[in-house]
C-alpha cells in the first residue's frame, strides 16, 4: 500500500568524512511503495543534476526514494574506485549513515546504480560492503575489478608488486562471498563499442577483460558466474543489452528506458538476459 503524502520532495545534503565532504539530494515521492531507497552514481561527466531530473519520474512511478550524491571535480579529482589517492567508498558510507539517522526509511540495505564511473564505484564499493546492499545496477563500466585471481589488482583479485596491492586484495577478498550472492544485474548499450578516449585502454587489459564496453560486461558477467560456483553460491547476475544505445546515460534513459529498468520492483524484473 502506498503512504500518501502531499507532495514529491526534494532535499540537500552535504556529509562529512574523513576522506572528504560528499553532496547529495534525495527524492522522496510522493506515494512509498516500501521499495528499499536507491542510490545514482554519476560518470566523470558528474552530471548529478541531470540525474536527478531524469530518475524523479521513475522515483515517483515506482515509490522508491532516490540518493543522488554528486562527486565534485575540485573535492573528488578520482572517485571511481578506492584507492590511497581517494576514499569515496568513505564518503558513501558517511552519507548512507547520515541518512539512516534522520530517516527511518533509509536505515535499510539501499540498491546502488552506476553509469560509466560510477558503475566501477558501485561495484567495488558492493566488493567491500555488500551487506549494505540489496541489488546492484552496473550500466557501461568502463572496466572491472574480476573477482578471481585471473588479473592483479586493481583490474582483478590477484597480487602485483604495486605499493598496497595486497591490502586491497584482502579487503575485497574478505567479502567475497557476500558479494558473489548479491543480484546483479549489468547492462550497456549495443552501439558502445568505441575506444573512445574515456575508455582506459593497455594490452593487459584488452587481452584480460577485451577491447569494448560489450566485451568487457561480457566478460564480467562470466567471471562472477565463474567466481560464485566455485564459492558455490548460485549466481544472480543478468547482462541486458540496451537496443541502439552508445556510451551516454541520457540516451539509455530516455531511449533505453534504463531508469524504468532500474527501479521498477524486483518481483516484476524482465529483461533479455543472457
Amino acid at each position: 500500500m502506498l503512504q500518501l503524502d502531499f507532495k514529491t520532495m526534494i532535499t540537500s545534503h552535504v556529509v562529512g568524512s574523513p576522506a572528504g565532504n560528499l553532496p547529495a539530494r534525495v527524492i522522496r515521492p510522493a506515494g512509498l511503495s516500501g521499495l528499499p531507497p536507491l542510490v545514482v552514481l554519476h560518470g566523470i561527466s558528474r552530471n548529478a543534476d541531470e540525474l536527478l531530473d531524469l530518475f524523479r519520474p521513475e522515483a515517483e512511478r515506482s515509490g522508491r526514494i532516490v540518493i543522488v550524491p554528486h562527486f565534485a571535480q575540485s573535492t573528488w579529482p578520482h572517485f571511481q574506485r578506492p584507492c590511497r589517492a581517494a576514499r569515496p567508498d568513505q564518503a558513501l558510507l558517511a552519507l548512507l549513515s547520515h541518512l539512516a539517522a534522520i530517516d527511518p526509511m533509509l536505515a535499510g540495505q539501499v540498491d546502488l546504480f552506476g553509469h560509466s564511473g560510477g558503475a566501477q564505484l558501485a561495484h567495488r564499493f558492493a566488493m567491500l560492503f555488500p551487506q549494505k546492499l540489496g541489488r546492484l545496477h552496473l550500466a557501461a563500466a568502463g572496466w572491472y575489478c574480476l573477482p578471481d585471481t585471473g588479473m592483479a589488482h586493481p583490474y582483478g583479485l590477484g597480487v602485483d608488486a604495486a605499493p598496497g596491492s595486497l591490502t586491497w586484495v584482502r579487503r575485497h577478498r574478505q567479502a567475497l562471498p557476500a558479494y558473489l550472492r548479491l543480484p546483479v544485474q549489468v547492462y550497456v548499450g549495443s552501439a558502445d563499442y568505441q575506444r573512445d578516449v574515456a575508455l582506459r585502454q593497455s594490452p593487459q587489459l584488452d587481452r584480460g577483460q577485451g577491447r569494448t564496453r560489450i566485451a568487457r560486461a561480457e566478460t564480467y558477467v562470466a567471471r562472477f558466474r565463474a567466481a560464485a560456483k566455485a564459492c558455490g553460491v548460485v549466481p544472480d547476475i543478468t547482462l541486458t543489452r540496451l537496443p541502439g544505445v552508445a556510451h551516454d546515460v541520457v540516451q539509455a534513459i530516455r531511449h533505453g528506458d534504463l531508469a524504468a529498468l532500474v527501479t521498477r520492483d524486483p518481483a516484476r524484473w524482465f529483461s533479455p538476459a543472457i
